[in-house]
């Protein structure tokens, strides 16, 4: 603890706050990186205060431990939906703050500590948490090696939630309890949230027809021997599954699979002779990648949908978003991500809602011009 008090002392400033905005959000974690290696943040100890429609806190689930603590080597193996918990392993984020949308629930609100390591026996990381968020993607291990442990929490900010009451928006503070060093992290999608897998062949309606292939039941009993079993059993179900897409990738059919013949194997097979005769209709070539993408979104019902109003837009910026930033200390720097080419936040209110955010930050912090990374054709190095 005293070694991370004098990594914060030791700490170097930024003149103005730097803004850097994105497109696809796991980029804005070089941007951490680089304020890390530059000591304006510490190397261990950084709090992690993000809003978004989505946790972001998933692990892709063959990355190593080792690759994670790995530094900037780490960031090419990184998506949008699994970038922040590989930080919390090598250290670098200690708290992670996930502010959510009233309509978006992947977690329950509560403080929780979580372990992060290497699974003993595949080196693959993985952490200790029992939530359906981290069973449903075989991501649970009772034991691990190289953990470290992070703090998470999860609330909800709106502008219902802390209206005109200035109790209500002290009680939130005191229960968040933001200190210095922190990265503000905002992404796009938390004022009005797309799920681009809804139209995915929708008159055939695939994105519903996923949900029982993909389907993950939570068990009944919560003890760690129980866990373990259910975990294996869905790490196989996941496994087949995406040999099966794989196999229509290269095939469009399943005729020629060599695998069991299951019932996973029958469903999926129905499934895609259908998805078949809907893209020979509409004269193009399956997408496999991204019906099986859409599947994994459904193993807990499907992702968060909610394409807010112009005035509710404003509410949240107004009455949500400047009311937790006048009650907190400045942050060392902001991320923000547009997450519109992926189709989580609508591309008809992407730059309206990223000129009110910086209007908005503008006018609260003393910042640099935003640097506008996502104009960049080439978005992972710097």
């Amino acid at each position: 603890m005293a070694e991370v008090c004098d990594q914060v002392t030791n700490l170097k400033r930024f003149k103005k706050i730097p803004i850097y905005v994105v497109e696809e959000h796991n980029d804005a974690l070089q941007f951490i990186y680089s304020a890390i290696g530059g000591k304006k943040l510490p190397l261990e100890g950084t709090t992690l205060l993000h809003l978004d429609a989505h946790p972001d806190m998933l692990i892709d689930r063959k990355l190593k431990g080792e690759e994670a603590r790995s530094g900037r080597h780490v960031l090419p193996l990184l998506q949008i939906e699994n970038w922040i918990v590989p930080a919390a392993a090598a250290g670098h984020i200690s708290r992670i703050v996930w502010l959510r949308p009233p309509w978006a629930s992947q977690f329950r609100d509560d403080t929780r500590s979580i372990h992060v390591g290497d699974h003993p026996t595949s080196g693959e990381l993985r952490v200790d948490c029992k939530e359906p968020y981290y069973l449903s993607d075989a991501l649970y291990c009772s034991q691990l090696v190289n953990k470290r442990k992070f703090i998470f929490t999860s609330a909800e900010l709106s502008d219902s939630s802390l209206a005109e009451d200035e109790n209500n928006i002290q009680k939130l503070i005191t229960n968040l309890d933001i200190t210095q060093p922190y990265v503000l992290d905002i992404d796009l999608d938390f004022f009005s949230t797309g799920n681009p897998f809804l139209g995915l062949y929708g008159n055939i309606n695939v994105y519903d027809r996923l949900q029982p292939i993909f389907e993950f039941k939570l068990p009944d009993n919560n003890d760690s021997e129980t866990i373990d079993k259910v975990v294996e059993l869905r790490e196989r179900q996941l496994e087949e599954l995406e040999r099966l897409f794989q196999h229509l990738e290269r095939c469009d059919n399943l005729d020629e699979y060599q695998g069991e013949r299951t019932q996973l194997y029958h469903m999926v097979a129905e499934l895609a002779a259908a998805i078949v005769e809907e893209a020979e209709r509409l004269n193009e070539k399956p997408d496999w990648w991204a019906v099986f993408a859409g599947g994994c979104t459904r193993d807990q019902g499907g992702l968060p949908y909610h394409i807010s109003t112009e005035e509710e837009i404003q509410n949240l910026v107004k009455k949500a978003l400047v009311p937790l930033l006048k009650n907190i200390p400045p942050p060392v720097l902001i991320t923000i991500a547009r997450s519109t080419d992926d189709g989580y936040c609508p591309p008809h209110q992407v730059d309206y809602i990223q000129n009110l955010v910086l209007e908005t930050l503008k006018e609260m912090y003393d910042t640099d011009d935003p640097a506008l990374y996502y104009l960049n054709v080439n978005t992972t190095e710097l």
